[in-house]
């Protein structure tokens, strides 16, 4: 895409000039031909599926269900046009919608299906995700496509599963009919992806399918971990206790080095996609990071050009995902309703101006942008607020104000903006809160204000603590709490301190205080993350050291653990240690990294496991109820979760979420939760695996919301869905669990 992009801006500049020089002797006829011939290149998002080289006959494991998409098919004078795409192995009828405009704007439509056939194949159905423990009843369809009867038999293999029913040697196919027969798959305790293989003979036809059954273990996930900073000096450590409670065989750990703030974006990113994203914040909380190793890698050399590729790629999902959050009247919103909401755009704004940087954004966009903020001015120094956005993202003016500010300075709006700086000068001289002092230090560094500036960087210096986070943050623009709402003021204090050599020590103990806050590669929230990145890399922009040679040791309870890995000063990627999950049995352990020679980097320990007894937080803002209505129903049948989410406290609480744990066999009804959308019960929902999520925008106090979710009996069996959660979003440390529905699925 890249070098298709960089040929057409050649061939553009060269239509161009060509018609420059021209102008002046050729005649009007040739001019028009070169605008004519200027104006036919356009760029085409284009999709057409492939056919796996590797591909056999009789063997289907691709079930990719969009085959083809183009947005700009150009015909033949008689309106026809030719596509070529490969099929997925799918048996089934894919249907063709088409839509066109000739020269004169008619539009039309149309619609069509394609049939993908086979004379003779089988299907099963499997859920996508199930629980050690669970036990699964796949029902097969055995089908014959001729018009004369079939001899057939069929064998299933899973794994080290054992099956029930997985073998049939002889079954009769009538003509143009199909055969049902029940497999029976205990799920063991041995967690990860399992090939479910199925292979069917009939008269000289055969077929094989091949699906990936997710096997999740049972129980409430919990993870421990440490961050810091690891040199010849200092040993990198973690004191753990597994408890006896937890569940055999779900114990994952992993020690990661990180040489380069590219390794600690590398993983952040992968952390942090893990987590919900169906918003604007949310997506950007993959995106954003994408821009910063975009900028890392433009100003540093040797980065895998793989590397860059593929984040290339995801940040151009990424963009495209964002834009379609903008709202109709302006600005941007969660979920792209109106109106927009001012903070909301202003981070928005931040990140498409960094992401300008590095690939193309729409100017008119932005300018759409930047001038919907400015018209959101009061005209006294702060923003006007907008009807249902009223309780989202912080109603406190001085912090509102000031970030909203801070952005449009941040991305160099052409602008008076003294009225706005003054407002914020007064109000910083009354605030104690250290996350707007620390805003207010940026505006003023920006505002050309050395004085205000520097009265705000001896504030905070002040309110520094002796492990180099700030106290005295109360809230932040989104809202967050505990140790989320600490990395976001201490982050804008490490990018205000920077610009000012004499903070020093104060840049050297938050920048090691922000290492410490790292687990596996995430700094808390979505927010706190982006900010700690972003301080990260002004800090390596600013103050890059150069690198040594070394070693690093991993030890577990006094044992060295594997062989030395060994790094250099051009070493980049996350350096991964030896695995060591199965050593951590139930009991107390210490996990150390140490180091010889090499340079100091910040490290990361994370160990995760699964508990079988529930671990709420009681400092969690909402409380959870889930129970399923039908815990026997039959196959086919459709029942209902019953989720009530509830603010414990007596004030309005910012961005709560549920994540509903669905038994493996049950299948969510998506028309049922649009309506709900619809209908503003839910501001809008996802589905991850067995996860169905829920958002609000916010929670007024003390107030009760009961969401009915329609499911669907689909796979018969014996199931028990993940623990469902509720907490709020940006601050996720503290969650309310509540134990997984258990449900029984019988066939028909």
């Amino acid at each position: 895409m890249k070098n298709e992009q960089a040929e057409l801006r050649g061939a553009l500049e060269a239509a161009a000039a060509k018609q420059a020089d021209l102008a002046l002797i050729a005649p009007e006829r040739e001019l028009q031909q070169l605008r004519r011939a200027r104006n036919d290149f356009i760029t085409v998002r284009l999709y057409a599926h492939q056919v796996r080289e590797d591909r056999q006959p009789s063997q289907r494991s691709d079930f990719t269900e969009t085959l083809f998409w183009n947005a700009g098919v150009k015909t033949n004078e008689q309106g026809e046009a030719t596509v070529e795409f490969g099929l997925s192995d799918n048996v089934t009828s894919f249907r063709v919608f088409a839509d066109a405009f000739d020269s004169n704007g008619s539009l039309g439509n149309a619609d069509t299906a394609i049939e993908s056939v086979e004379p003779f194949y089988l299907e099963p159905k499997l859920p996508l995700e199930v629980t050690t423990g669970d036990q699964v009843i796949v029902p097969v369809a055995l089908a014959n496509a001729t018009g004369t009867p079939l001899d057939g038999s069929f064998t299933a293999t899973a794994g080290d599963l054992e099956l029930t029913g997985g073998k049939a040697d002889s079954i009769l196919l009538p003509p143009e009919q199909r055969v049902r027969r029940l497999i029976t798959v205990p799920i063991g305790k041995t967690i990860g992806e399992t090939q479910f293989t199925l292979t069917a003979k009939a008269s000289g036809h055969s077929d094989q399918v091949t699906r990936t059954l997710s096997v999740k273990p049972l129980g409430f996930p919990v993870e421990r971990g440490a961050g810091g900073l690891v040199d010849a000096e200092t040993a990198a450590a973690l004191e753990i206790e597994i408890p006896a409670s937890h569940v055999p065989g779900s114990v994952t750990a992993r020690a990661v080095v990180y040489p380069t703030p590219l390794a600690s974006m590398t993983e952040a990113l992968e952390r942090l996609i893990r987590d919900p994203n169906g918003c604007f914040e949310q997506t950007s909380s993959t995106t954003y990071p994408l821009v910063m190793a975009q900028q890392y890698f433009m100003s540093h050399q040797g980065v895998d050009p793989v590397l860059i590729e593929r984040s290339a790629e995801k940040l151009e999902a990424g963009y495209n995902r964002l834009i379609g959050f903008e709202c109709k009247s302006g600005g941007y919103e969660w979920f792209g309703k109106d109106p927009g909401h001012d903070a909301l755009t202003a981070y928005g704004l931040l990140e498409f101006t960094d992401m300008a940087e590095v690939r193309h954004v729409d100017e008119e966009m932005l300018a759409r942008t930047r001038k919907w903020l400015l018209d959101q001015r009061d005209g006294k120094g702060g923003f006007e607020r907008k009807t249902h956005t009223l309780h989202t993202w912080l109603p406190q003016p001085e912090v509102a104000n000031t970030y909203n500010t801070w952005a449009l300075l941040e991305a160099g709006v052409d602008a008076d903006l003294s009225t706005e700086v003054k407002w914020i000068r007064e109000a910083a001289a009354k605030t104690q809160n250290t996350y707007v002092l620390a805003l207010a230090a940026n505006v003023f560094s920006l505002a050309g204000d050395k004085v205000g500036e520097e009265h705000m960087l001896d504030k905070l210096a002040g309110k520094q603590t002796d492990d180099g986070s700030l106290e005295g943050a109360t809230v932040s623009v989104v809202g967050s709490g505990g140790e989320a709402l600490k990395i976001e003021a201490t982050a804008l204090a490490v990018m205000a301190w920077l610009k000012n050599p004499h903070y020093t020590e104060n840049v050297e103990k938050s920048m090691k205080y922000l290492a410490e806050s790292c687990k596996s590669g995430r700094f808390g929230s979505t927010q706190s993350t982006v900010l700690a990145l972003r301080a990260i890399v002004a800090y390596d922009k600013a103050r890059a050291k150069p690198k040594a040679d070394g070693s690093l040791q991993l030890v577990v309870d006094g044992k060295k653990i594997g062989e030395p890995v060994n790094f250099d000063k051009d070493t980049k990627g996350a350096i991964e240690l030896p695995q060591f999950a199965e050593l951590l049995t139930s009991g107390k352990h210490r996990v150390e990294v140490q180091m010889a020679d090499g340079s100091q980097m910040p490290f990361s320990i994370a160990v995760n496991y699964h508990n079988l007894k529930p671990d709420s937080s009681e400092e969690c803002k909402v409380h959870l109820e889930v129970a399923l209505a039908d815990e026997k129903i039959g196959e086919g049948e459709v029942t209902e979760a019953r989720v009530a989410v509830v603010n414990r406290t007596n004030e309005t609480v910012p961005t709560p979420l549920a994540i509903v744990g669905i038994p493996g066999g049950m299948e969510v009804r998506h028309d049922q939760l649009k309506e709900l959308v619809k209908a503003e019960k839910i501001a809008a929902y996802e589905v991850l695996g067995r996860d169905l999520v829920l958002y609000w925008r916010a929670m007024e106090a003390e107030q009760r919301l009961e969401i009915p979710v329609s499911l669907v009996a689909a796979v018969p069996g014996k199931y028990t869905a993940p623990a469902s959660r509720a907490y709020l979003y940006y601050t996720d440390e503290h969650k309310t669990w509540v134990e997984g529905l258990q449900a029984e699925i019988t066939p028909k």
